[in-house]
């Protein structure tokens, strides 16, 4: 249904394009794989935020409530309301820093552990449907591709390494707004 719209929408471009945006398709895809993620998730009772804060923080390990917020580019206040419902599922626990009382520490659990293994494995066979048009090596292409775009504009870090980048250059940035 949506190959036919795309369609439908590429012959009312005017004749000088020659195909449809990027924007666009990437837009679609999006909608449909954001709408595929979330029924994945649904049977779980994970929210897609509260999986994508998992599977950062698995990334990434052990780390600070406020690092994890700048590696993810969301609101402190938004993180700390995730991990509290996290906590309260079990999937995470959050304790003090020694060295600093006032800032949280985040580590996933044996339970979250577990969690996403199943809501990978879910959201896996809603992959496997859609990339079902590519053949395995345009798929490892695909994901490269992805990924280096992604990079490109720190987006989901892939390592810890990348996350305490990330982090960094959001705290430098805060420090410097006057």
């Amino acid at each position: 249904m949506a190959a036919v719209r795309l369609k439908l929408m590429a012959k009312a471009l005017p004749s000088t394009a020659t195909r449809v945006p990027y924007g666009l398709l990437l837009a679609r895809l999006g909608q449909d794989a954001t709408a595929r993620f979330r029924r994945a998730l649904r049977p779980l009772g994970l929210t897609a935020q509260q999986f994508i804060v998992l599977k950062q923080l698995e990334t990434i390990g052990s780390t600070s409530q406020s690092a994890l917020a700048d590696a993810l580019g969301i609101d402190y206040s938004n993180l700390a309301t995730v991990a509290g419902e996290l906590c309260e599922k079990g999937l995470i626990v959050r304790t003090r820093e020694e060295c600093d009382r006032r800032r949280y520490a985040l580590d996933l659990t044996d339970e979250g552990s577990a969690l996403l293994e199943d809501a990978d494995r879910s959201i896996g066979s809603g992959e496997q449907d859609m990339l079902s048009a590519l053949d395995e090596s345009e798929r490892t292409e695909l994901w490269d591709l992805l990924r280096r775009m992604a990079d490109s504009l720190e987006l989901c870090p892939g390592t810890e390494a990348e996350a305490c980048a990330k982090a960094d250059g959001e705290a430098s940035g805060r420090q410097s707004t006057p």
